[in-house]
Parts: C-alpha cells; structure tokens; sequence
C-alpha cells in the first residue's frame, strides 16, 4: 500500500493487470454459455471454437502491456526514472497503461502489441496536410486523439505544484510494441504523441532534464495517491 509520507514506498503497480482480467472475465463467461447450451458437449465445441477476435485482442494487449512494463521496470532507478504501471482512471473502466516519471518530464505511454509496419502518411491534398497513423492497411489515427484523456487525467491527478516548483511537462505516447519499422525509421510525433518503439522510448526517458530526484519523487507520489493500481 502506498501512503502519503515521503519516506513511504510509491505503490508501482503491476503491468497488464485489469487487461489479463478483462480477458479471463470475456472467456469465462464464454466458457459458461457453452456449458449451458451444450452440457457435457460443452469440451467438444469448446475445443472446436476460439474466443472471438474481440476477446483475443484483450489477450494480445495484456501481453504487449506486460513486456513493456517489464522493460520500463529495468529503467526505474527510484531517482531520475520511477514507473507507474496500469493506473485506475477515476469514474471510469479505462486505465492508463503506463505513466513515467522522470528528470525531463511526465510520459503518458500506451502500450500497442499490434502487428504490421507503422507509417506516419500524408493523407492531404496540394494545399494540405493530413498526417494519420497507419499500421500495415489500418488507419490507426484514433489512438492519437485517445492520448488527450489520459493526458488530462494525469495533469488532473498533479494537482497545483508547490510555490517556485518547476511544472513538468506531459508527453503522451504510443509504444508499438512488436510492429514493424523501416530500415531507417525513427520516432514521429502526429498531433503532439509521440509514436515509437520500445528501444527509443527508453532513450527518450533516460534523457536527462531539468528536475531533481525528489521532485521527480514528489510527482511520482502524487500520481500514485491520485491513481491506484487497476
């Protein structure tokens, strides 16, 4: 449990947690309907089936959630880098699947365990720019407008700095875990989120800037008390 006295450790919480629980929640209840439409020819048609796509993909995330928040974990050094894992967005199911904070600021990441090469595409015409995400064939810009929330329930969850404190910035961004990149690719931003991969994320964390461990400490209890573990 983590409390409000500085000397107390910060609750971290666990990678991927209310995902996997999402979806043992979707394949039990699954598993239910088939015993009472089918009796004891329930294991038959159970293992003739498979969960739906839409229950297979809560799988999928919890399992890119919980590799990267392993390796977050092995960046978080208590000082200049402290990680927060699957934070409880409050009056509401969502959830923030990582928040690190570090010595050049807030980052607010999404983890995506998505498959395909990830692309920054120009959809605008002669006189316009219409920058979208895209994986493989997808148009996957809607997770880019998604970061505005988390972003705002973290800012909410800082509350008013305290007087002469530096006020970190907020970066959100979109960690593909197992995409695909060009040969040359490097990080892109679309409308202010950073899109990247694991590698270049840590970078971006270790980066150092302008605040001390313990403010560093300080935020990070902050948003700690203000959003538990899911």
């Amino acid at each position: 449990m983590s409390s409000r006295l500085d000397g107390s450790p910060i609750d971290r919480g666990t990678a991927a947690v209310s995902a996997r629980r999402r979806y043992e929640g979707l394949h039990e209840r699954r598993e239910q309907r088939a015993r009472d439409r089918f009796g004891r020819l329930s294991s038959v048609y159970l293992s003739l089936s498979s969960d739906p796509q839409s229950t297979r993909a809560w799988a999928s995330g919890s399992s890119g959630e919980r590799r990267l928040g392993a390796f977050l974990d092995r960046l978080d050094d208590g000082a200049s880098v402290i990680v927060l894992h699957d934070r409880r967005i409050p009056g509401s199911r969502a959830n923030v699947d990582h928040v690190a904070i570090t010595t050049g600021g807030i980052f607010v990441i999404d983890a995506k365990n998505y498959a395909g090469k990830v692309q920054r595409i120009d959809k605008g015409g002669w006189f316009s720019v219409d920058l979208r995400l895209y994986v493989a064939r997808r148009d996957c810009t809607r997770l880019v407008g998604a970061m505005a929330n988390q972003v705002a329930v973290v800012r909410n969850a800082l509350g008013e700095p305290l007087m002469g404190e530096l006020v970190p910035t907020i970066t959100p961004v979109l960690c593909f875990v197992d995409a695909e990149w060009s040969l040359f690719a490097r990080p892109f931003k679309i409308n202010g989120v950073w899109v990247e991969w694991a590698k270049s994320l840590g970078d971006r964390l270790q980066t150092p800037g302008p605040l001390a461990p313990e403010h560093v400490r300080r935020l990070a209890r902050k948003v700690a008390d203000s959003l538990p573990p899911a």
